[in-house]
């Protein structure tokens, strides 16, 4: 029942720490439909990893690579892919996506961000912050980014549920709007 139900590819956004390749994979493995992470087709785009682009290109060249490739890859796209957390940081890039599929927010507050992201060492956008410094950042890139990613067709919270419940309720709202729409 559950292995025809997206019609259309399904792109999570949200923070770093929300939860996005999480629920992605298990979502992807419930419906069985291909995952894909941005992140990863990054990597294998520029044979270079996140951190290895951010500290030899910057951000503005990573951030100029993600628009090329959520634009080029949407448009032939099948099944669950997990935004970066900066994806969306422009109209143009936002639109396209749900023009191509189904834009799902998974949305946390900046305390559980916090508490999931202080002991990673991986992330360029906060690597070396102090605690005081990561929960500026975090509310910082939150607060630029929640515009985009409140225009998703709609949004789950994951704050302090199983991941099981929030896939659950995820495909609840996912059956509303394939029915609906």
């Amino acid at each position: 029942m559950l292995e025809n139900l997206l019609s259309q590819p399904l792109f999570l956004c949200g923070m770093m720490g929300s939860g996005k390749s999480t629920i992605g994979k298990a979502l992807a493995h419930k419906l069985s439909v291909p995952y894909h992470d941005l992140d990863d087709i990054i990597e294998q785009e520029s044979s270079l990893t996140i951190p290895e682009i951010f500290n030899q290109k910057g951000e503005d060249a990573f951030r100029q690579l993600e628009q090329e490739l959520i634009i080029r890859i949407s448009q032939t796209a099948e099944g669950i892919f997990s935004l970066g957390g900066g994806a969306l940081q422009n109209q143009q890039v936002t639109d396209h996506v749900k023009l191509q599929g189904w834009l799902v927010f998974i949305e946390c507050s900046a305390d559980t961000l916090y508490s999931r992201l202080k002991n990673s060492s991986d992330r360029p956008m906060i690597a070396n912050l102090n605690e005081q410094e990561l929960k500026k950042k975090i509310q910082s890139l939150l607060n630029q980014r929640l515009p985009y990613y409140k225009q998703a067709h709609f949004s789950i919270k994951n704050d302090q549920d199983s991941v099981d419940d929030t896939i659950n309720e995820l495909i609840k709202k996912l059956k509303f709007y394939e029915q609906k729409y």
